[in-house]
């Protein structure tokens, strides 16, 4: 993950998180939706050219993930 400030919360794989990767977004996937089935039946076909930054329970876990990722490598 680069130094961005842009993100991608998506829970398909080889949709969501490969278009994070093209554009070097924080990837990060939510279980629900399509997402148990993006990490489970359809990982083999996206994960290695664009793993998660994060796996989130939810919307709500991902969005306070991504603000205490940015809390902490801002400075000051």
């Amino acid at each position: 993950m680069g130094d961005t400030r842009c993100a991608v919360i998506g829970d398909v794989g080889s949709i969501d998180m490969l278009a994070a990767a093209a554009v070097e977004a924080r990837r990060i996937l939510v279980k629900t939706g399509w997402g148990m089935q993006s990490l489970d039946k359809y990982r083999h076909l996206w994960y290695e050219q664009a793993a998660p930054d994060y796996i989130a329970k939810d919307l709500l876990d991902a969005a306070k993930w991504l603000v205490d990722t940015i809390k902490r490598t801002t400075p000051g």
